[in-house]
């Protein structure tokens, strides 16, 4: 089994939950997937919490994890934007369970997904379900842009960066807007995309202090 996590003492906290109560051949846990595909392990399932420290999608992160390892993903996190458990779900995540559930219940989870069944409790279900959340897809480009847009740099910057001419990167936001736009949730300005943007997963949400 693998576990992701970027906060150690939880990943240890888990193994013990679970020794308890599984008969688990192997523990592998990683701050980042990219240190648990450096690994070299081939687990039966990965626990994947879907708000990492490093910067990665979320989403992108599952992708990574089915491709790699061929491995059913259970996402394993207190996020709480419907836009972003959807897009792990259609990445192919096997399913959704809170930080603060039980070690039994937490157990029982890993259990059923590794059988090949999918996790997702009743709320979470109603959530992800409900499509005025619904996310627009995004090529990668754009999604590249979108992060760096929202991260408050000017276009010349984003050109710059990203290897383009201005005039791409404007086209880029413009597609962005007008994707938004049809699936009901509009970004007409710099704020209300950033908003959007925080909502899929393509940056964190503001630092409170």
């Amino acid at each position: 089994m693998g576990a992701v996590d970027d906060v150690p003492v939880l990943l240890e906290g888990v193994r013990a939950a679970l020794e308890e109560r599984l008969a688990i051949a192997d523990y592998v846990c990683a701050l980042t997937v990219d240190d648990l595909l450096a690994t070299g392990v081939q687990p039966d399932i990965v626990l994947l919490d879907i708000r990492l420290n490093d910067g990665s999608s979320p989403s992108g992160n599952v992708t990574r994890i089915i491709e790699s390892l061929d491995a059913p993903v259970l996402m394993f996190s207190q996020e709480a934007r419907p836009s972003v458990v959807q897009a792990c779900l259609a990445a192919g995540a096997a399913g959704l369970l809170e930080k603060n559930a039980d070690a039994d219940t937490l157990a029982e989870a890993i259990t059923t997904v590794a059988a090949g069944e999918p996790w997702l409790t009743e709320e979470w279900a109603r959530v992800v379900s409900d499509t005025t959340w619904m996310r627009p897809h995004l090529a990668g480009r754009e999604a590249e842009a979108l992060r760096i847009f929202a991260a408050g740099l000017k276009i010349p910057t984003i050109a710059r960066r990203m290897g383009v001419k201005e005039d791409t990167v404007k086209t880029w936001l413009k597609r962005i807007r007008q994707k938004y736009s049809e699936v009901g949730r509009a970004a007409p300005d710099r704020t209300e995309l950033y908003i959007r943007a925080v909502e899929d997963g393509y940056c964190d949400p503001p630092e409170l202090h």
